[in-house]
């Protein structure tokens, strides 16, 4: 659980490297892009919807142009970045809700052509069931619509998509995958991120775990 003073901590370095990487930085990256990583066990790592994230390991793919940034593309765009049975792993945290649920199929499906065999894509969405529970305990609407329709405040971040594990579980099955499982932020690996992968949500004097957490193996 993040203390009120961890999350003031983050925020103090969360907002002047924001201001860098997608106000100054999409000059920078006019003149000079990024070279892609080159991980020394040659595994091909890809984060999608990487916000203000870098893990020098990543190739970075996000709707926004930063300098940090190597593809500036949607999730539903995936596969036409990306050749087939290129990735070892693929990540996307608190992306794919904002995907229309009438496009979820075809943009698994793109990730999926993307990954190697073997490869997984480990995925953070915003657990329904969970929600539901909040609004049980506190029968109050606004306050779960933030994680249920997204915090709405810019454009792009609107919430097109809900999942459980059950309806997830299934997506992700139709579309190929071979294997689906839990993952846990703190042992996973490759993933050193404190993003909502393993963060709480507080309400009502508690502290709210909303995210589902699954990987799916080709």
């Amino acid at each position: 659980m993040e203390t009120i003073m961890e999350k003031i901590k983050r925020k103090s370095i969360e907002i002047p490297r924001n201001i860098f990487l997608f106000k100054i930085g999409p000059v920078l990256r006019f003149f000079k892009k990024r070279p892609l990583p080159q991980n020394a066990d040659g595994k091909v790592l890809i984060h999608i919807g990487c916000g203000d994230f870098d893990d020098k390991r990543y190739i970075n793919v996000d709707t926004r142009p930063g300098w940090h940034i190597h593809y500036v593309e949607s999730i539903e765009n995936i596969e036409k970045l990306f050749p087939e049975n290129y990735a070892d792993l693929i990540y996307a945290c608190m992306i794919l809700e904002h995907v229309s649920y009438l496009k979820l199929l075809p943009t698994l499906k793109g990730i999926r052509k993307c990954l190697k065999q073997k490869g997984i894509f480990r995925v953070s969405v915003p657990d329904f069931d969970a929600i539901i529970e909040m609004y049980k305990d506190g029968k109050s609407v606004e306050a779960i619509t933030p994680p249920l329709m997204g915090g709405q405040g810019y454009e792009g971040n609107f919430h097109y998509s809900i999942f459980n594990e059950a309806y997830l579980k299934q997506l992700l099955l139709e579309s190929g995958f071979k294997e689906v499982k839990k993952w846990n932020p703190e042992n996973a690996s490759y993933h050193n991120f404190n993003d909502w992968s393993k963060r709480e949500f507080p309400l009502n004097g508690k502290n709210w775990q909303i995210t589902l957490n699954l990987e799916a193996v080709k």
